[in-house]
């Protein structure tokens, strides 16, 4: 952070910042007071903002030193570690007086991560309010909407025009600090390809706007490069095939869902996904895929080959997001690589939240929501602050070039680049065209609110049926989804399992969640 982080000694712009809702309703309504010590930790923090330095060299925080951690999904190679127990530590520790802990666990950790909440422990962690429920189960502590003009200033104002609170709430309460300020329209109904392959072999990703041109792209693909693998991270591959598969534009909250809504008709109705036409017609295109070798079993065997195999430049396409526009991810295995957005068929481009995770605090940490606050608002405070938690320390990890573009000088990852992504500090690769920037930051124009946006389904009433839903969906709906056992020898024994999990009961309960949230969004 140049002089900043030799002087470590910048303190926090408080400004104030109107709210705007991230979906039907503004975020303006004041949720319930949070308890006396958050409020009482609310003020003190309020009165020493006001009176701190704002300038580099102005007075360290004045606030009673106080120890948080923080835990974030990845993997914590060596530098990473170093970085946040030393400089990203002392930064925090300077500025804000918050002895910060920062660890990382595997993707996949969120049954301990619901044990160590339930257990009481403080910390805080990556979360998606509308796709988990630890916030209906009370591991999560509130957040006072009143603290988020005093302490949130600075990511209210980075995330613009998607800074409501709306897409975090659950019955009108705050559970979570949405990051980033990106496009998020779109989301896994597109294909995100391998441009330059596509150059190759003469397709423009105009020309492939149907299902037949899109498997014509992948025979010529696999003609030329027998051993590449044709497709990857297929959870979500209904959403980029609904055109073909079922009527309207469908919406599902997570990949697993059992139901699903038409974003294309009036209502509030909730259909049950893999008792559907849909589904049957899905798994006849991913059946057929499988049997020409689009699809390889390790996907579900060992699917992080298929990760390694896109990082190193030998996979063609993938389920995709606006992202995929400006990533550069790809030349360091091939400088020639890039990627561009496909999409078949002709559903809506809908999007059913702001923001890709945001942080949530457990409610064993209650009393300290408003520091947690200081220093989710502390990482946007400038670009010199979101440099440093996305690259790390300049002329250590990162060099800026004559055109403000970024050199890396390490191969390590921070906190998470599409995590802090925000526009106004996006520092986009030189080898990226103009008109592909100004593509991808109004990719959002021409999208549609979800029907499902800000709604967070409550697992409590259902959680039996849920577990044992989720084990017929890992042991047969997954491998019948991707193609791998046949749909017409299957379906009748699988829902025969599904009815006996409790399908009928999940799907009656989840229509009676989102109808009530539907009338309330609508009344």
């Amino acid at each position: 952070m140049r002089k900043r982080l030799l002087a470590l000694a910048m303190g926090l712009v408080m400004t104030a910042s109107v709210l705007a809702g991230c979906g039907a309703k503004e975020a303006g309504e004041t949720a319930p007071a949070a308890n006396a010590e958050n409020s009482a930790a609310e003020q003190g923090a309020a009165e020493s903002s006001a009176s701190e330095g704002t300038q580099a060299g102005g007075t360290v925080s004045d606030q009673d030193l106080v120890d948080l951690r923080l835990i974030f999904y990845g993997d914590m190679s060596s530098r990473r570690e170093e970085f946040f127990k030393n400089e990203f530590h002392d930064a925090v520790l300077e500025d804000l007086n918050i002895d910060l802990t920062v660890e990382f666990l595997p993707w996949g950790s969120d049954t301990n991560v619901s044990t160590m909440l339930a257990s009481g422990e403080r910390f805080a962690v990556e979360y998606i309010v509308s796709n988990y429920d630890w916030h209906t189960k009370g591991y999560l502590a509130e957040i006072d909407e009143s603290l988020l003009e005093t302490h949130l200033p600075d990511l209210i104002a980075t995330r613009g025009e998607n800074n409501g609170f709306e897409c975090t709430k659950y019955n009108d309460k705050i559970y979570a600090v949405p990051f980033g300020n990106k496009p998020y329209a779109g989301s896994m109904q597109y294909f995100d390809m391998r441009g330059d392959i596509l150059d190759e072999l003469g397709y423009s990703p105009e020309d492939i706007n149907t299902l037949e041109k899109l498997e014509e792209a992948m025979a010529a693909c696999k003609e030329k490069y027998p051993d590449m693998r044709s497709v990857m991270n297929i959870d979500f591959l209904p959403y980029a095939l609904w055109a073909y598969c079922g009527d309207g534009t469908r919406s599902v909250n997570e990949a697993n869902d059992f139901v699903y809504v038409n974003e294309e008709e009036e209502g509030d109705t909730v259909y049950s996904y893999y008792e559907s036409e849909a589904f049957k017609k899905h798994c006849g295109i991913t059946s057929k895929w499988v049997e020409l070798g689009y699809i390889d079993k390790d996907l579900i065997t060992n699917p992080s080959q298929s990760d390694a195999d896109w990082n190193a430049a030998n996979c063609f396409a993938r389920n995709g997001m606006p992202g995929s526009l400006i990533s550069s991810s790809l030349k360091t295995a091939d400088p020639d690589a890039y990627e561009t957005m496909v999409k078949v068929g002709d559903q809506l481009k809908i999007k059913n939240k702001d923001y890709d995770w945001g942080i949530a605090i457990s409610a064993a940490d209650q009393e300290n929501v408003s520091r947690w606050l200081d220093l989710f608002n502390w990482m946007y405070k400038d670009q010199d602050h979101f440099n440093f938690c996305v690259y790390g320390v300049e002329g250590k990890d990162y060099e800026v070039n004559e055109d403000g573009s970024i050199t890396k000088l390490v191969s390590d990852s921070f906190i998470d680049s599409w995590f802090m992504e925000a526009i106004p500090y996006n520092v986009y690769d030189s080898s990226i065209p103009q008109e592909t920037i100004e593509e991808y930051e109004h990719f959002d124009d021409d999208a549609v609110f979800s029907k499902l946006t800000g709604f967070s389904f409550d697992t409590k009433p259902v959680a039996t049926e849920v577990a044992m839903l989720t084990s017929v969906y890992d042991e047969k709906l997954k491998p019948m989804l991707w193609g791998f056992l046949d749909y017409d020898e299957n379906i009748d024994s699988v829902l025969a399992e599904l009815k006996a999990a409790g399908l009928d009961t999940y799907v009656a309960e989840y229509q009676k969640q989102f109808s009530e949230f539907y009338a309330q969004q609508n009344q």
